[in-house]
């Protein structure tokens, strides 16, 4: 499936990404960003998309992320860090990488890693949807304590004093929060490269194919037009419904130690939905009934326009569209089912998670 990728898939790539991200990012705010780092990496050299099983058996992929809260935060960083993070990593191992993922699409950080470093995209993320921890997308390393890796966060500018690079080993838990400190006190973004994961690890608990579903995603909401015909597009592309189109009446979510969190309320007059946010979507109550729970997709589209609008986007008195997707319906890492990760959000949110995932699994 070798193919390089272009200006061409930017607009596909941004707008399919952007959805996934679940609440975490909107294209008023992240459009130009985004944009951006898709420029540069456009403008280092080739960017060349390949599968797993393109890459070489004894080789290792690195992640390129960031880690930080999407809403509120005040980040202090250049496109630059996400390759300095990378390099740095690759530095400490010792080893050119065979590959690059992106945590969780949209992905652009993935794009500028592979053309710096001039080396292939990887059709896989460590999720397919956005998440919040570190954790969640550690397919599944979360339960593996034993399990060693090297994290690096990368932050700050120089002539303001505030420039910060952290190298981080041991397993992902331990390593995790000392990404989640450094984000806190760098303003609330740092760009982190993690890894070596094995092309055969990544193979057998990655988010295989996620960024082919991108950017499949992307083409069929373009393709729609604008408003409620893109909102459709997207949710029957997921094989997902659009759970209501309604005013917010409620926007509480708020940073508290460095993730953005709370519950948005969303009411049509006949429907009510209550959306649980730690940084992104986790949970869709509707009318009372649990209808959505992380993995599970729930995103947030403009009605008008269609396209992606961020959780810090919707206040009060806002019309929004909310669609929702079984998780079996887009790729998603093991990180996003691992018993391990789901303590952190339930404490924050006051609400139970994996019980539900548990429980729709015995039904079937």
């Amino acid at each position: 499936m070798k193919r390089t990728l272009t200006r061409d898939d930017v607009g596909p790539a941004m707008i399919g990404g952007l959805l996934l991200s679940a609440g975490g990012s909107g294209m008023a705010r992240s459009l130009e960003r985004h944009d951006l780092a898709a420029d540069v990496a456009l403008g280092y050299g080739d960017i060349t998309l390949v599968s797993v099983d393109e890459l070489p058996s004894d080789g290792y992929v690195l992640i390129s992320t960031s880690v930080g809260a999407p809403g509120f935060a005040k980040p202090e960083l250049f496109l630059r860090d996400h390759v300095d993070a990378a390099r740095v990593l690759v530095d400490k191992l010792g080893k050119r990488p065979a590959g690059v993922i992106c945590g969780h699409v949209p992905g652009f950080n993935g794009w500028l890693v592979a053309a710096a470093l001039n080396i292939p995209y990887v059709d896989v993320a460590a999720n397919g949807r956005g998440h919040p921890t570190v954790q969640m997308g550690g397919m599944g390393l979360a339960s593996r304590p034993d399990a060693s890796l090297v994290q690096v966060a990368q932050a700050g500018f120089a002539d303001t004093g505030t420039k910060i690079s952290v190298v981080a080993e041991g397993n992902l838990v331990k390593t995790s929060q000392v990404m989640r400190h450094t984000a806190i006190i760098s303003g609330g973004l740092v760009a982190s490269a993690r890894g070596p994961y094995g092309a055969s690890f990544v193979g057998s608990n990655g988010a295989i194919g996620a960024i082919s579903f991108q950017l499949e995603l992307g083409k069929a909401m373009l393709g729609a037009g604008p408003g409620s015909a893109r909102v459709e597009a997207a949710a029957a592309f997921m094989r997902g419904e659009v759970l209501i189109t309604g005013t917010v009446t409620e926007n509480s979510v708020a940073y508290c130690n460095g993730f953005d969190v709370g519950r948005m309320v969303i009411s049509n007059g006949a429907r009510e939905v209550v959306l649980g946010v730690y940084n992104e979507f986790m949970t869709a109550d509707c009318n009372g009934r649990r209808v959505a729970t992380f993995p599970d997709m729930i995103g947030s589209l403009d009605p008008v326009t269609g396209d992606p609008i961020a959780i810090a986007e919707l206040p009060e008195g806002e019309t929004v569209s909310i669609v929702a997707a079984n998780r079996a319906g887009f790729p998603l890492g093991k990180g996003a089912l691992d018993p391990a990760v789901f303590a952190e959000v339930e404490d924050a949110l006051g609400l139970k998670l994996f019980s539900y995932l548990t429980a729709e699994n015995e039904v079937a």
